[in-house]
């Protein structure tokens, strides 16, 4: 555990590259297969760890964490938790409705904001009562297991606190840079960070690039969204929000606790929007210049922002190509949420558990 992300063990245990990942999860789809083989599970072809599945499992957690009214770093840390747990086990092996239970379970220590296991297990069977097991010592034992997978390393940065030390370096700095974050920026910002937690980008970025990726998008977006929306739709297909259960995070003034609360009208976004960045036929370059062609849609203003952005980035010597991965990464997880179907991943998993 540490209070630098540099030294911690999440960047030296648990931060991989990307062909790591592939190569972890090539060997959970191995131990899958031999586990098929011998018996020990059964094959359902309808049931993969894929983006679908992620976004399935995020609106999961996040219901239940509005059950319970969790703060907002918690279900993000529960969230990374799924995502280590899910890179050494198959997702055939195990109840992902307690896996997910679990997690926050353990998360919420972690953060400080314990909840009550029968609490827990209590709001978790209203929501899901066909998978959830009324004996607390399931969730006990699922907790052992989960911290077990993860090596017992359990302490997280999250890029909400690089969000808000940008948010506050700029204010401090008003005088050199000329601009600063506002509220509905800020917002938008961390609706975005929240819905990075559905990619693999907590695996493999520090969460100082999130913040910046989150940031630029919001920049580029806003003054488009405005003028071609005027407001009032959400991201994510079928009317869902950024937290794809209409929730954004709202941030103290203090830059303290995260809580979930309703939607935002100001703080939407669309999805077509967030497409336009990686659409080759409009633009022919990658993330960033990308987002400068979408630029001459904005006015001066938001023009000269962007610029002044670029330019507090430039100084800061963030990695600008892992900014532009990430906002790669982000983007592409929007065009496969414009096309996931939740009911066939609840089919799927509902014909999985049930039979077993």
């Amino acid at each position: 555990m540490s209070a630098d992300y540099w030294a911690s063990s999440q960047r030296s245990k648990w931060q991989m590259t990307r062909h790591q990942l592939m190569e972890a999860r090539r060997k959970v789809l191995l131990l899958e297969k031999k586990m098929i083989q011998n018996g020990l599970i059964k094959d359902y072809a309808n049931v993969h760890y894929d983006l679908n599945m992620r976004i399935y499992l995020h609106t999961l957690l996040v219901r239940l964490g509005r059950r319970l009214n969790i703060r907002q770093v918690a279900l993000a840390t529960a969230e990374v938790y799924l995502s280590r747990f899910l890179t050494r086990v198959s997702v055939k092996e195990i109840n992902v409705y307690l896996l997910v239970m679990t997690c926050v379970y353990v998360a919420c220590k972690v953060e400080e904001c314990p909840q009550h296991i029968r609490l827990i297990l209590s709001e978790a069977r209203n929501l899901w009562p066909e998978y959830i097991p009324h004996d607390v010592t399931r969730l006990a034992e699922f907790e052992f297991y989960l911290v077990e997978e993860m090596d017992s390393y359990l302490y997280l940065h999250h890029p909400y606190n690089s969000l808000i030390q940008i948010r506050d370096f700029l204010h401090q700095n008003t005088a050199i840079y000329n601009f600063r974050l506002t509220d509905d920026e800020l917002q938008n910002a961390w609706s975005l960070i929240n819905d990075s937690y559905i990619t693999d980008l907590p695996l493999f970025m520090p969460p100082h690039i999130v913040a910046a990726a989150a940031i630029y998008i919001t920049f580029v977006l806003k003054k488009n969204m405005a003028q071609l929306r005027g407001g009032g739709t959400n991201l994510g297909s079928n009317g869902a929000s950024s937290d794809s259960t209409g929730l954004t995070a709202s941030s103290n003034p203090g830059g303290g606790a995260t809580t979930v609360s309703g939607p935002s009208a100001e703080a939407n976004m669309h999805i077509d929007d967030l497409m336009t960045l990686v659409n080759p036929g409009a633009q022919g370059g990658g993330g960033m210049s990308a987002a400068k062609d979408l630029n001459t849609m904005n006015g001066d203003d938001e023009i000269v922002k962007i610029n002044r952005f670029m330019n507090f980035l430039t100084h800061s010597h963030i990695n600008l190509d892992e900014v532009v991965e990430a906002m790669q990464d982000m983007v592409n997880l929007y065009v496969m949420w414009n096309r996931y179907n939740e009911n066939t991943i609840k089919k799927a998993l509902q014909l999985m558990l049930l039979q077993r």
